[in-house]
């Protein structure tokens, strides 16, 4: 059958039910436990993709494959893929049966094979239930019970779906209408907007000040390196309804959505019986935004190296370049059993020591401290 077949498939085995799990969040995206045949998983929590499940896990369980597909990732990269039925894929107490889910490679990506993820919750197990996601108390509550989440300090938002059950929301920046912003759990970032919007808004004065990251990026499934010349600021003047959020991370990219760093801000319940959104704002205080002005990537032709860097930021300034080989990085030694899932585990400290091969293959120690950002 046709993708768009299959991912309709699928059923809850209970009803009448009300579950709670716990969470762990991680660089900034969510994993919540799952058990197939009676053995424990990791999963990552994403509403911008399907559900998915490993090549491992596909050769360990041999699902029965039903169709064919194409996905695309968030770097506009495509792969062809296997659908399969699940037969049970638990969550707590509650059985999701006769799941469709695609077979993805999550070594392809170094960035995912550092989070070693076993498969995705995605759109299609979203829609069969509704859902609550509390980051402050790290639980993700579901229930197919009907419910009035209306309270006075929340914020209602409309959602429409496509055929993927992806969830899209319309939001305001100044005097500026974005629609269909896409819903993506499955993203650290906050708000991204295509270069066309972005730039729009630019010439219109109503995002100011912005920052070129420049270089490369590798955020995607297909775990393919993009050329990336991407701009950002922090805005304002972004609402929801009519409330106004204070200093939101905006990007420019390939897509136009909202991910988990705008997110983890409220409590959020995605209401599928009536297609909406429930924010309820916690009381998380916002601290500075800072920035190490690189990122770090890997390949196996290079190794560890910077993939971007920030124009302006206090390491451009003092000489970090993209493609540069990174040798150590603070206390981590990259020549001597540091790797790349420690970078990946790492909350950068306020003073950064990198030591890279230059242009002319000589070692040099770079010292600089985090840029801080302003609107």
């Amino acid at each position: 059958m046709k993708w768009t077949e299959a991912i309709k498939q699928g059923e809850i085995a209970q009803r009448n039910f009300t579950e709670m799990v716990k969470i762990e969040v991680n660089n900034g995206l969510i994993f919540v436990p799952v058990n197939i045949d009676g053995k424990d998983y990791r999963f990552l929590f994403d509403s911008g993709a399907p559900l998915s499940i490993s090549e491992q896990l596909q050769d360990e369980f041999n699902f029965k494959v039903i169709s064919e597909g194409t996905i695309k990732d968030s770097d506009h990269n495509r792969k062809a893929v296997n659908w399969v039925t699940v037969k049970t894929l638990s969550l707590g107490d509650i059985d999701f049966e006769n799941q469709s889910a695609f077979v993805g490679d999550f070594q392809a990506n170094p960035i995912l094979k550092c989070l070693e993820i076993d498969g995705i919750i995605g759109s299609n197990i979203l829609r069969q239930c509704n859902w609550t996601l509390d980051q402050e108390q790290m639980t993700l509550t579901f229930t197919d019970e009907k419910a009035d989440y209306d309270k006075e300090d929340s914020v209602v938002i409309p959602f429409r779906t496509d055929n993927q059950f992806n969830m899209f929301i319309n939001l305001n920046i100044g005097r500026a209408s974005i629609k269909n912003v896409l819903v993506d759990y499955g993203s650290n970032g906050a708000v991204q907007l295509n270069n066309s919007v972005f730039n729009t808004l630019k010439e219109n004065s109503i995002v100011e000040n912005t920052l070129s990251e420049i270089g490369f990026q590798q955020g995607g499934i297909v775990g393919k390196a993009v050329k990336s010349d991407r701009e950002f600021t922090l805005t304002d003047s972004l609402k929801f309804n009519e409330k106004y959020l204070q200093d939101v991370y905006v990007r420019s990219g390939k897509t136009v959505s909202i991910g988990n760093r705008l997110l983890s801000r409220f409590t959020v319940t995605i209401n599928w019986d009536d297609r909406k959104l429930y924010l309820t704002q916690q009381n998380t205080a916002m601290e500075p935004f800072e920035t190490a002005g690189f990122k770090l990537g890997y390949s196996e032709e290079r190794g560890i190296y910077v993939q971007s860097v920030v124009e302006n930021s206090n390491a451009y300034n003092i000489g970090v370049r993209p493609l540069m080989k990174v040798l150590k990085l603070n206390n981590m030694d990259f020549e001597n059993g540091a790797n790349y899932c420690d970078y990946i585990a790492y909350e950068s400290s306020e003073e950064l020591y990198l030591e890279v091969l230059n242009t002319h293959g000589e070692k040099q120690l770079l010292k600089f401290r985090k840029t801080q950002i302003k609107d």
